[in-house]
């Protein structure tokens, strides 16, 4: 019998918090215009009737099968399905939903619905909690949360209550889709409502919490969990530790797994391959091959993920035979290597400039069967344009592009930043004009490259033009281009034009920032307009953004360069109290041998002024 709710006040709260649509899933759903026989492939042939006459032994074999886990093929769910609905009387709904839970875990999730809604309309079944929770499983897993709302406020209209795993569910849709705050606001209404939070909840909380790097808050519902006497398992505890070390919080973590420990938890393959990625992160190898040790004398060995994150941790180290040592214990065991581990051995060969070395790996991975991806191509593509052979990163582009790859705009950005480090920006101004055709669109980070390339070789009016033309096609251009922009225009002694982009800058909606004003500053003191450099200095304080150490260096030359000194007498107790606030007597030598060593001049007698103002400063502390 069905479950009814008494009163709907209840859950009126949870019903329109969400902004949930007022119709049912079967008007609004995209799954709704799927028809059952498109899915079904029903017929209704003789051979179909007599091969599923027997409607036990249909039974039997489809609970023998989904109990199982042996229906790996959608067909014979879907032949199932059809025979147990031409059965008189119909199957029970435990039956379908232990089918349609097979289905599900076969990922086709559009079927599962189209047979769910053909149960209720074709075959006369009555809606029940759980079936509704299938769909709202299967909405939220093709990111349609909405609609899983939306069958939310079905159930309520057909008096249906429910149950802490329909809101789990929903909840974990959020989170999946990024909006954990509106899944932890979804959890608090459901304490509130007394729908006691169980285990998987809180896990599911806590995962999306570390996913959105809010790990501290993950630990808060932690806590919260224990305080409700549950009892965290090694998939929220490792969830945590994982979170804590990719936020710099190696040894929190640790203390966490020692807690773990303590309570009888024990750590899995998990828990150790995220705390020992976290120790080599951070250059704690010896920590980390003690708990490698620890692990292996507890009967885990190291899986192919495992051994994968110490080759790369090794790689980034620039400890290329402790990689390789690793990749020969891959091979011994039969765990690899794989495309991420050649990925990683190729990439360290190409920041080393040993690009032989880097093909050598790479001929090596395709003759034993492991195809290079999108990644290792960009990689060896950005070795040799860093070691400007232009013609080798283009015939690994058309490598790529034979072998099916479509470069994208990581790939595409290399090769633009590669043709500007050779010296060919107007070649690279070409590739970028030609991203489109390949259905590429570029991003930031490609606009920012071929601007400052172009700048960088003094072809500032390219650079103007093709910025205008990033306007027009109404890309959000940030406060970085604007300042390759600016620092192209001062170097290039064009003052006035760089001074009218910089007064732009705020009707464009975007903040000036210490770095803009001290390109400015230093433009303004290389064209000798110390005067306007001053005005500027003390205007940027008198708008909130405080200068930094490169922008009293950069106006401390310019006034050196002058011979300013009276002007620098008067600059310098301010210069010094900045400094020492910000890193005390050493930050203030380290400044002052920056500026002897800028310091071009014919004598010394600014310099040791420096060191007279300095020696002054300390004794007054």
């Amino acid at each position: 019998m069905l479950r009814r709710i008494p009163s709907f006040s209840r859950f009126r709260l949870l019903h329109h918090m969400m902004g949930t649509f007022s119709h049912s899933l079967f008007i609004h759903s995209p799954s709704s215009s799927l028809s059952f026989s498109k899915h079904c492939h029903c017929s209704t042939n003789t051979d179909d009737t007599e091969s599923h006459s027997n409607g036990t032994q249909l039974l039997i074999s489809m609970r023998n099968l989904c109990w199982s886990g042996k229906l790996k093929n959608i067909d014979e769910a879907l032949d199932l399905f059809q025979g147990m609905a031409r059965m008189k009387p119909l199957p029970s709904v435990k039956d379908f939903t232990l089918l349609l839970g097979a289905i599900v875990r076969l990922k086709h999730y559009t079927t599962a619905i189209s047979l769910v809604k053909h149960m209720f309309s074709s075959l006369g079944i009555e809606a029940d909690t759980i079936t509704l929770n299938i769909v709202i499983n299967c909405l939220c897993r093709l990111k349609l949360v909405a609609f899983g709302f939306s069958v939310l406020g079905t159930m309520f209209k057909l008096g249906l209550e429910p149950t802490v795993m329909t809101l789990t569910t929903l909840i974990n849709g959020l989170c999946v889709q990024g909006n954990v705050a509106q899944a932890v606001g979804l959890a608090d209404h459901m304490e509130k409502m007394w729908y006691p939070l169980d285990v998987y909840t809180y896990g599911v909380l806590i995962n999306g919490l570390c996913k959105t790097g809010d790990t501290l808050a993950a630990v808060g519902w932690l806590r919260k969990m224990e305080e409700r006497n549950w009892k965290p398992n090694v998939v929220v505890y490792s969830t945590i530790m994982d979170g804590l070390c990719k936020d710099g919080l190696v040894s929190e973590a640790l203390n966490l797994c020692s807690e773990m420990n303590g309570k009888g938890v024990r750590p899995n393959l998990v828990t150790y391959a995220c705390l020992i990625q976290g120790l080599c992160n951070f250059g704690r190898w010896k920590e980390a091959g003690s708990l490698l040790d620890e692990m292996m004398k507890m009967g885990m060995r190291p899986d192919l993920q495992m051994l994968n994150i110490l080759v790369d941790a090794f790689c980034k180290e620039g400890k290329v035979m402790q990689a390789k040592s690793v990749i020969g214990f891959m091979i011994l065991t039969g765990e690899g290597p794989d495309v991420f581990t050649y990925n990683s051995l190729i990439h360290i060969y190409c920041l080393q400039n040993k690009m032989n070395e880097a093909m050598r790996v790479f001929h090596l991975m395709v003759s034993r069967g492991r195809l290079p991806d999108i990644v290792v191509f960009t990689s060896l593509i950005h070795g040799w344009c860093k070691d400007k052979n232009i013609n080798k990163a283009m015939h690994l582009l058309e490598e790529m592009s034979k072998m099916g790859f479509v470069p994208d705009v990581a790939t595409w950005t290399t090769l633009i930043g590669g043709f500007c480090q050779a010296g060919r920006p107007l070649a690279a101004k070409e590739l970028f004009l030609n991203m489109h055709k390949y259905g590429q669109v570029p991003n930031l980070q490609t606009c920012a490259v071929i601007l400052d390339g172009l700048c960088k070789e003094n072809l500032l009016s390219e650079a103007v033009s093709l910025a205008k033309a990033m306007e027009k096609s109404n890309l959000d251009l940030n406060i970085v281009i604007y300042s390759i922009l600016l620092d192209g225009m001062c170097s290039a002694g064009k003052l006035n034009a760089a001074w009218e982009l910089f007064s732009s800058l705020p009707g464009k909606g975007l903040q000036i920032n210490v770095y803009i004003y001290t390109i400015m500053i230093k433009g303004l003191c290389k064209q000798g307009s110390l005067d306007k450099a001053e005005d500027l200095l003390i205007n940027m304080e008198e708008n909130g953004c405080l200068p930094n150490n490169c922008t009293y260096n950069v106006f401390v030359q310019g006034l050196l360069t002058k011979k300013e000194i009276a002007r620098l007498k008067s600059l310098y107790a301010l210069i010094l109290l900045y400094l020492m606030y910000e890193g005390g007597p050493q930050k203030i030598q380290r400044w002052i041998m920056e500026v002897g060593y800028h310091y071009t001049g014919k004598t010394n007698s600014q310099l040791n002024f420096l060191w007279g103002q300095l020696d002054g400063f300390l004794i007054k502390q």
